[in-house]
């Protein structure tokens, strides 16, 4: 009887249909839940917004200072301002902890979602940038008007968002605002941006 099950083991092997790789890579990182922002800031953002929900909803239970923290590494040129300022507002009212870290470049949009963590990291040599973002006006005079006056809102709440949650005040912000700041690591650290500069990835995995 042990000589036939032996026989049969391999025939099941070969028929054996292993998950993707990139699946179990995906699974793993849920079960940490560590996240990559590494694309263009658009609406599938949302996706996002929908994890951050559903380890409140876990965790509800669970002390504040008890819950495993959600962590978003971040290597992204930014995109769109009116979903990452959703999505920094979701962030805003989280219980359970978020991390960001910026693993490579946090530029526009993506910058303001590195500072708007609960804890803030940069890896060695990374980049940060900071300006008033670009936008498209279209239709007649009294629709661009508005979506100007909408821009105009929009752009305002960034920089107060950046102003409150960092070390760059007023005067600098506005000796800034009109160009490409580019900020390097230890300005990140400095200006507040980050609360630390990484030295050994066990500090956040």
């Amino acid at each position: 009887m042990m000589n036939e099950i032996a026989l049969m083991i391999p025939e099941k092997i070969e028929n054996l249909q292993l998950p993707a790789p990139e699946l179990v890579t995906y699974w793993q990182n849920d079960n940490d839940r560590i996240f990559w922002i590494d694309v263009e800031i658009t609406d599938s953002l949302f996706e996002y917004s929908k994890q951050i929900i559903r380890f409140n909803k876990e965790d509800k239970d669970i002390p504040v200072e008890n819950r495993k923290p959600i962590k978003f590494f971040i290597n992204s040129p930014g995109g769109d301002l009116e979903t990452m300022l959703a999505f920094i507002g979701l962030m805003q009212i989280s219980k359970t902890p978020i991390y960001t870290i910026n693993a490579g470049v946090s530029y526009s949009a993506a910058g303001l979602i590195l500072i708007a963590g609960h804890k803030r990291f940069a890896l060695p040599n990374t980049q940060a940038l900071i300006h008033t973002g670009s936008g498209q006006l279209g239709g007649t005079y009294d629709q661009t008007t508005e979506q100007m006056k909408n821009y105009k809102q929009m752009v305002e709440k960034m920089k107060n968002f950046i102003i409150s949650h960092t070390n760059i005040d007023q005067k600098l912000f506005k000796k800034n605002q009109s160009k490409d700041w580019f900020i390097t690591t230890e300005e990140q650290l400095s200006l507040g941006i980050v609360d630390k500069i990484i030295e050994d990835l066990d500090e956040i995995l």
